[in-house]
Formats: C-alpha cells, sequence, structure tokens
C-alpha cells in the first residue's frame, strides 16, 4: 500500500501538532513552578524557615529558635526583629558567666549548683545564651555545648541546662 502526497502531509501536520502540544505543556509547566517559588512560601531549611513576602528583596531568614547555643542565634534573631531592638547580655556579664560555667568543671567534684544557678536564675531569654556562648569561645576557645557535656551527665544536662532553656522565650524586646 502506498501512501499519498497527501497522506504524508496529513501524517507531518499531525507530528507536528503533538510535537507543539508538547512544548508548550512542557514550557507552562516550568513557568507555574517559577511562579510558585516566587510567591509567598514558607519552606524549611536545615538551620531556620525562609519566609518570602511576595515583595522583591524582603526575604528573611527565620532563626532555629531551638539552637541558642549557637553562637550565629543572636544575629539571626536581630535580623528577624528588626527594625525592633531586643534585650541583649552585655559582654562584661556574659564573660563573668562564662567563668562561672568554666569553673562550676572540677577535679573530683563538680559544681551542679552553679550551672543550675546560671541558666535557671540569670538568664532570661535564648538570646543571652546566645551571648554567653559566644564570650565562652571568646575566652576559651573552646563550644560551651561540649564544655558542659565533658563533665555533666545526660540526666545532669537535662535538669540543669536543657529544662531552664526550653522554658526561657526566644527574645525580649
Amino acid at each position: 500500500m502506498e501512501i499519498s502526497k497527501t497522506g504524508w502531509w496529513m501524517i507531518g501536520g499531525a507530528g507536528l501538532g503533538v510535537i507543539g502540544i508538547g512544548v508548550f505543556v512542557t514550557l507552562s509547566r516550568k513557568r507555574t513552578k517559577q511562579q510558585a517559588l516566587q510567591s509567598t512560601t514558607t519552606t524549611s531549611i536545615g538551620t531556620g524557615v525562609q519566609v518570602t513576602t511576595g515583595n522583591v528583596g524582603t526575604t528573611k531568614q527565620e532563626p532555629n529558635w531551638n539552637s541558642p547555643f549557637d553562637m550565629n542565634y543572636l544575629t539571626d534573631v536581630q535580623k528577624w526583629v528588626a527594625p525592633k531592638n531586643i534585650q541583649v547580655l552585655d559582654d562584661a556579664s556574659a564573660k563573668k558567666l562564662a567563668k562561672i560555667i568554666k569553673d562550676a568543671k572540677g577535679t573530683f567534684n563538680d559544681d551542679e549548683e552553679a550551672i543550675k544557678d546560671v541558666f535557671g536564675k540569670k538568664l532570661r531569654d535564648k538570646t543571652q545564651i546566645a551571648s554567653l556562648s559566644k564570650a565562652y569561645y571568646q575566652l576559651y576557645k573552646k563550644d560551651m555545648w561540649q564544655h558542659l557535656n565533658s563533665f555533666l551527665s545526660q540526666s545532669e544536662m537535662k535538669e540543669y541546662v536543657s529544662n531552664y532553656v526550653q522554658r526561657l522565650p526566644n527574645y525580649q524586646s
């Protein structure tokens, strides 16, 4: 069976139509994805949440509220609440508290009450913990969480540190 010229034109036209529809569908999906990324979204990221307001240039990175021992927590919170100011722990107080934490580790007997006093009574919010962590690192070139973990058991870490930290507000204006 031989196909006439008209048959070939019909097959060619149908093929071009199918290709055209495929290109249209592919491009419209791509455009939809781009519009979804540019619209208002909340996306989880390892360090926090990125919130896009839909306006160009107004993206804010939400701090990871569960990691106040991170030295960058304070700057992340300040960026998040800007232009409002937040209360911070001054350097002298932070260094004083860092020394108390450093001295709490003893050779034979650790001073858990000093740790309980610092986290339970002296610190008022998580930004102050970040300031203390930063001061501790500047003074002793060691991470404060690692230092606490080196001499406190898991149950003591929970009792004297974690339970108090969880109750604290993220920041205070």
